[in-house]
């Protein structure tokens, strides 16, 4: 039997045979429209749509488990970047987050309508809730957190988390630029052959300049990504939230609003996913008679200014871009 790995879980905790509808919504084999398995996309892959799981809403009864002890209603289900957006309350069509993990997930609600993006983004479904779905775009970077390790693996940074400190040593990025494609290129480009790229060397080039440019590197991977939804949604962000364990970097966080030209809204727990989750859970339950009520009191911890020029975050993403087609085999 072919399922997602929730369904795998929920049937091993004894609840329903069902998956919820973002999830469905990522394996190529759900009609955005209908939210209902399509039987032409299960056709080409050889699968029969009877024999897959249900499609349910990401809030309400899936079912009883007693794997923790006594009989609990399981009421919450949900991917984990939508259950991030979720969280982050990116409830209206241009809302925004970003979750910087091991890799950056860029997420952009846009409404009770599937947007079909002509810039490389996933349309998928962000949350169906009492049979109503809301829809998003995302795209990816596949090495944020990964790339900073992979820094400290080369001896450049003492350990993972003093990137700033390393950063700190220096003004700027000395010139040096950074495409952390170490594992390919996701959205846009979808180049899985894509290899990282380090450029601008020169004699004076300093740990703090190449722990710079992997941070800013990073923030202006992202900057595609916005740039890519802005162009579906036609229209720019008014702001960007973000949460991940990486966003405890201020350096990153400050060159993402350089580059983006927006505030950047810090939430206050690294723990989105699991919060989102909760938060549907609630609903679920009937612990809550609202969205609003679910998700409780917005957190952000830092609101984060851009501090540098609109000229300057062009010639700066110019720059990024440059080194960027570099990466992209036969291009």
């Amino acid at each position: 039997m072919v399922t997602t790995t929730d369904t795998w879980l929920l049937a091993r905790l004894g609840a329903e045979y069902v998956t919820d509808a973002a999830t469905a919504s990522r394996t190529m084999l759900l009609d955005l429209a209908t939210v209902t398995w399509s039987e032409a996309a299960c056709r080409a892959f050889g699968l029969e749509a009877a024999a897959l799981p249900a499609v349910a809403d990401c809030a309400g009864f899936a079912g009883e488990t007693s794997a923790f002890g006594p009989a609990l209603p399981v009421t919450g289900i949900a991917v984990d970047q939508q259950a991030a957006l979720f969280a982050q309350r990116c409830l209206a069509a241009g809302d925004a987050k970003c979750t910087y993990g091991t890799g950056a997930f860029l997420l952009v609600t846009t409404g009770s309508v599937a947007t079909r993006s002509s810039a490389g983004l996933s349309a998928s479904v962000a949350w169906r809730l009492r049979g109503l779905a809301t829809y998003c775009l995302d795209g990816q970077v596949y090495t944020a957190g990964s790339a900073v390790r992979w820094l400290a693996g080369l001896g450049v940074l003492g350990a993972p988390d003093s990137l700033d400190e390393a950063s700190g040593t220096v003004p700027d990025s000395g010139g040096v630029i950074f495409v952390p494609a170490l594992a390919g290129l996701g959205a846009p480009y979808w180049e899985p052959g894509a290899r990282g790229v380090l450029t601008g060397l020169r004699l004076g080039t300093e740990r703090g300049h190449v722990a710079r440019a992997v941070a800013e590197g990073i923030a202006a991977s992202v900057a595609v990504l916005v740039s890519a939804a802005c162009a579906d949604l036609g229209r720019p962000l008014a702001s960007l939230r973000v949460d991940g364990g990486l966003t405890r970097s201020r350096l990153l966080v400050q060159a993402q609003a350089d580059l983006l030209q927006v505030p950047v809204l810090v939430g206050g727990s690294a723990d989105a996913t699991a919060l989102g989750v909760a938060a549907l859970a609630r609903l679920g339950a009937g612990d809550a008679d609202s969205v609003a009520e679910a998700l409780g009191p917005a957190e952000v911890e830092t609101i984060v200014e851009p501090a540098i020029t609109a000229d300057d975050a062009a010639e700066r993403m110019a720059a990024f871009r440059s080194a960027l087609q570099l990466t992209l085999p036969g291009r």
